[in-house]
């Protein structure tokens, strides 16, 4: 046998030797899936610590077959752009609250109504119960995006440039920045504040150019964006348990073969019972933080005087995107 021959011969061998070890050992090069995941909080968040565990344990679970690449703070554009990507198939999985996303899909507008859940308990029989599949099929008729599960930002705050807000009356004359969902302004004007919607990457800017008198946010996210310099009037309303949703593309959701749908579907809602929990505990945290470290002035509220305001606005919002029967089932899932 010649040279040429025997190398020949030995190529054929070394190339079927690898093609069966590559094949045994499951690993196909045209079986590779790289997912980007976009949010608009930034690095170190507990949206983005929860996205983080997803995608380890996604990648850990199949091998290295699916990875999924974070990208925190707007890199890839706002929320509305992100949901947009989704539906284009540009991007594949966003987190994101679904008071933006009720611009696509209408009926995610109900959650954006005060005072809807009563304990963490409720907020997880809605979104891992019939209510969490509902909201999934909405969305993929609506907008041809799938909901994986449901992150929560805790309870949100009322933060302000002007003064310590006790009960609804004091929020007069004050310019509230509020999220774009049908409920968000409403229940700001029915408190009695001046409802500005604008978007969330405008507001530290604004606020410090008096454009708006503050917002409203979980203390995670009024400590890590520094919300707190322009407004250091904190008033702990819990007037919103805001979901975040784990939302990706269905175009790349039906690309991934059957065994690694399974795997993100259970990965994604493992990452959110982990991340309900640890926002909780950061939440506090931030709040003591921001009191002890950078002088922050904190108070309670009339709940009850804020309450007998907000509550009717979940039935003005339910009644005008036709889903009373989602209500109910929400305010069902407390028991």
């Amino acid at each position: 046998m010649n040279i040429k021959k025997f190398r020949f011969v030995i190529f054929v061998l070394v190339f079927s030797i690898l093609t069966v070890l590559l094949f045994s050992l499951g690993i196909n090069a045209e079986e590779q899936y790289v997912l980007r995941l976009a949010h608009d909080q930034t690095s170190g968040h507990p949206y983005d610590l929860g996205a983080q565990r997803f995608g380890e344990a996604v990648e850990a679970r199949t091998n290295g077959a699916v990875t999924i690449k974070i990208y925190p703070a707007s890199q890839l554009g706002d929320t509305a752009e992100q949901i947009e990507g989704l539906k284009m198939g540009t991007l594949d999985l966003s987190i994101a609250a679904f008071s933006h996303v009720s611009q696509f899909v209408p009926e995610l507008g109900i959650f954006g109504a005060p005072y809807l859940f009563e304990s963490d308990k409720q907020f997880a029989n809605v979104f891992d119960g019939e209510v969490g599949q509902i909201l999934d099929e909405i969305s993929l008729k609506r907008y041809d995006i799938r909901l994986l599960t449901t992150y929560t930002s805790g309870n949100r705050v009322l933060f302000n440039s002007k003064r310590s807000v006790f009960t609804p009356n004091d929020l007069s004359d004050l310019k509230i920045r509020v999220m774009t969902g049908p409920a968000d302004a409403l229940t700001w004007k029915t408190f009695g504040a001046i409802a500005t919607p604008m978007a969330y990457s405008e507001l530290y800017s604004a606020m410090q150019a008096g454009v708006v008198d503050g917002g409203e946010n979980e203390c995670v996210s009024v400590l890590r964006n520094k919300f707190y310099e322009p407004c250091p009037y904190i008033a702990t309303t819990y007037h919103l348990v805001l979901p975040m949703g784990v939302f990706i593309s269905n175009k790349t959701f039906q690309e991934l073969p059957e065994e690694y749908r399974k795997i993100v579907l259970e990965e994604a809602q493992k990452s959110a019972i982990w991340e309900r929990d640890y926002i909780t505990r950061m939440n506090n945290e931030a709040l003591d933080e921001m009191i002890s470290k950078y002088g922050v002035k904190a108070n309670l509220i009339d709940k009850v005087a804020f309450m007998e305001k907000g509550k009717p606005v979940q039935e003005i919002v339910a009644k005008n995107l036709g889903v009373m029967d989602l209500l109910e089932k929400i305010r069902a899932a407390k028991n």
